[in-house]
């Protein structure tokens, strides 16, 4: 009788205690090198995500090549899930539809309408513990003909209604600070809302009601790590990644110095 109640309650998973380990990215700006530096920190988590941004960088003037092997990375490190940011759409809508249906992991926008192969929800099963995840983008999204990009809130609101049963609920999030504060106060619901686009290292969540936010810095640099358990946000640790050796300076500039010194004039 005992026996029998004791394997009971361990098959019955969530609901004898549990802890999923959450790593995340954010704003990523295609860095596959420094996004390798990552690893270590990455292999820790039980499910990986990155809250957009992560495949341009307008500033570098990135293309294809950038943005295929940033991919190739995010895959290789086995990210589970990420969110569509603004400068994904930046990439234009071919180019991001041959990426995002190449992506072997949910590519999450659920406030966005258009034809390409991203999704509204996921839900994933870690330890028996049912993970509902939505994603949402906003600032500075580029809307292409045939896209429509709906108010966020709403698009939660209607796509938790038609969602399966589930555990915990974790937002991605690629908007303002401010907005995401606002977001989160309506969703007290949300377990752990993920934010992207600003590129702020946040050592500590910031908490909006019960929800807690969270963030990871800007290309590479840091991860962060979430424990969640049935009594929620356990602990939470940004993780810098270990400092890069600076490459050796280029000889060229000396180069083309000296040979206009030293070229004979006439």
């Amino acid at each position: 009788m005992v026996w029998g109640l004791l394997l009971a309650l361990a098959l019955s998973g969530s609901a004898w205690g549990w802890e999923v380990t959450i790593a995340f990215t954010n704003d990523l700006h295609a860095r596959p090198a420094q996004l390798a530096a990552l690893a270590p920190s990455l292999s820790q988590a039980d499910l990986v995500f990155d809250a957009g941004d992560a495949w341009e960088d307008t500033y570098r003037a990135t293309a294809a090549s950038e943005a295929w092997a940033t991919l190739t990375m995010m895959v290789e490190l086995g990210y589970n899930a990420m969110a569509l940011g603004n400068h994904e759409t930046y990439l234009g809508p071919r180019l991001l539809r041959d990426l995002v249906s190449a992506a072997p992991f949910p590519v999450l926008a659920t406030n966005l309408r258009s034809d390409l192969p991203t999704q509204r929800s996921v839900l994933m099963e870690v330890r028996g513990v049912r993970i509902l995840i939505l994603s949402v983008l906003w600032d500075l999204a580029f809307v292409w003909p045939g896209w429509e990009l709906d108010d966020p809130l709403a698009s939660v609101r209607a796509t938790l209604a038609e969602a399966p049963a589930h555990d915990l609920f974790i937002l991605l999030g690629h908007m303002e600070f401010d907005r995401a504060r606002a977001l989160a106060s309506n969703l007290p619901e949300c377990n752990l809302f993920i934010l992207g686009h600003n590129h702020r290292f946040r050592k500590e969540p910031t908490w909006e009601g019960s929800v807690p936010i969270v963030q990871a810095g800007q290309h590479g640099e840091a991860v962060g790590l979430v424990r969640l358990s049935e009594d929620g946000l356990t602990s939470y640790e940004l993780v810098r990644a270990p400092a890069r050796a600076a490459a050796p300076p280029s000889l060229l500039p000396i180069a083309l110095l000296l040979f206009l010194i030293l070229w004979p004039r006439r």
